[in-house]
């Protein structure tokens, strides 16, 4: 199979191409694909809206409040911000599926595609570098002050940001907009299909499967520390029932509740994430093996409904910060009724 060929895949299933998700052909008569469609196309600017006023709140929380002396408080509003940014690509993309005509403007394709590869990135790698100060202070509680320091802490998130900003700025030459027999749509130009295809492959290592097993050995490890030490001090609420928050050992009862946040936050995105990059390696793996044939073969409609089933839960993952994080912490509930609070305040005032 020539590159042209396996990049038609990649065009399909890269988020900032979510025009191609509408164009349902006339001579369809598979009704559930067509449901797949419809159920993206009204449900798409549901999620982002509501998602990015999620964010947002939560973002005010994260630098308004108390809340802002939390230990992950920076990640917090790092992964915010860079899901808002996916949500408004996201956005910008449904738009276009409705007006092509909105491709032509200067600049709109190469911005889009820009941002939403660069939001992808950022927001499983935030959410790496988040686990990995977890790791650090509940695994190794005692040299945590000297192994990660908020320099060091600033340092890694700059130094991310900086790897992204720098990595995709080749989308500023290989995508544009392209006529098609459905209207102009935001795609790779057909001089830069090569690099394309071979970026695929690559991007999906360093934004899903890096990612992901750091995350989930992270996890797995905070989980098994924590219920060790639990396990070692069960008469915890007997012996200091008049301070929960001292300290019992090397760790406390405030950083043990901290963490059970970062690890909710962590497990709700390694959930979200797979079924869509899985998905994504799976046809590419499959591409690979079946060279030899068609790309219908390849990516048939049952494979296509199931892309856009996984694609959808993708999105939702940038979309529910607030939610996840009002169910797994006190704190923030109380932060948010406080903000909310002291808002109404200023109002009557």
């Amino acid at each position: 199979m020539s590159y042209e060929d396996s990049y038609e895949y990649s065009e399909l299933d890269y988020p900032y191409n979510v025009s191609d998700y509408y164009l349902v052909s006339t001579n369809e008569t598979d009704h559930l694909y067509g449901l797949a469609h419809v159920v993206n196309l009204y449900l798409i600017p549901i999620i982002a809206n509501l998602g990015i006023v999620g964010n947002l709140c939560a973002l005010l929380v994260f630098l308004f409040s108390p809340f802002r002396y939390f230990p992950c408080s920076m990640y917090l509003a790092a992964l915010v911000i860079s899901d808002t940014g996916f949500l408004a690509a996201l956005l910008l993309s449904w738009m276009i599926s409705l007006k092509p005509e909105i491709t032509q403007t200067p600049g709109c394709c190469h911005i889009m595609v820009y941002v939403t590869y660069v939001c992808s990135f950022l927001s499983a790698w935030y959410v790496v570098l988040m686990m990995l100060e977890r790791y650090i202070v509940v695994c190794y509680p005692l040299r945590a002050p000297r192994i990660w320091t908020k320099l060091k802490a600033r340092i890694a998130l700059c130094s991310i940001t900086f790897i992204a900003i720098v990595m995709y700025l080749h989308s500023f030459v290989t995508t544009g907009s392209i006529e098609t027999p459905y209207g102009h749509i935001c795609t790779s130009l057909p001089s830069h299909l090569r690099f394309v295809a071979i970026f695929t492959y690559v991007d999906s290592i360093i934004t899903f499967v890096v990612p992901f097993i750091a995350i989930l050995f992270f996890n797995l490890r905070i989980i098994y520390t924590i219920h060790n030490f639990r396990r070692k001090h069960h008469l915890i609420q007997s012996t200091y029932n008049s301070n929960r928050h001292q300290v019992i050992g090397v760790l406390s009862q405030a950083q043990i509740r901290s963490t059970k946040m970062i690890v909710l936050v962590s497990s709700v995105f390694l959930v979200l994430y797979l079924p869509s990059y899985a998905m994504r390696i799976y046809i590419l793996i499959k591409i690979l093996v079946q060279d030899d044939q068609p790309f219908s073969d390849v990516y048939h409609r049952p494979t296509h409904i199931a892309q856009l089933t996984c694609q959808f839960l993708y999105y939702i993952n940038f979309a529910i910060d607030f939610l996840v994080y009002s169910i797994s912490s006190r704190n923030f509930r109380r932060n948010v009724t406080r903000l909310v609070r002291n808002v109404f305040k200023r109002q009557s005032i």
